[in-house]
């Protein structure tokens, strides 16, 4: 339990901590439409990597990157999608289209690797 604790802890000094640096980045930056690049989703996903390779070791963070990469190739698709589906329906119900297409690629190709 006191261990749980533990890293719950470090991620969020790590996380905390890199979003900072991240944010600080991201407001130097020029044009301000690529500071979104840097916001907190990066960070924090780094500060999960880096505790689970100390707490559980290198395998089960190399696992967690992939899904990170997955989970990234299916926001790629949502982007795509739901540009074009607002331009026809309501925005709830392209979001929820879209969102189906991120879900369904994330989740393929998650399964397609690892099956």
């Amino acid at each position: 339990m006191a261990h749980d604790i533990l890293v719950i802890a470090v991620k969020a000094v790590a996380g905390g901590t890199l979003v900072v640096a991240f944010a600080l980045l991201g407001a130097a930056l020029r044009p301000k439409w690529l500071a979104g690049l840097f916001s907190a989703a990066p960070s924090i996903a780094i500060a999960s990597l880096v505790v689970t390779v100390f707490d559980k070791g290198d395998l089960l963070a190399s696992k967690e990157a992939v899904g990170m990469i997955f989970g990234a190739v299916g926001f790629v698709v949502f982007a795509a999608l739901v540009r074009p589906l607002m331009a026809r329906m309501h925005a709830a119900v392209a979001t929820a289209i879209a969102t189906f297409g991120w879900v369904g690629v994330a989740l393929g190709t998650y399964l397609a690797f690892y099956r």
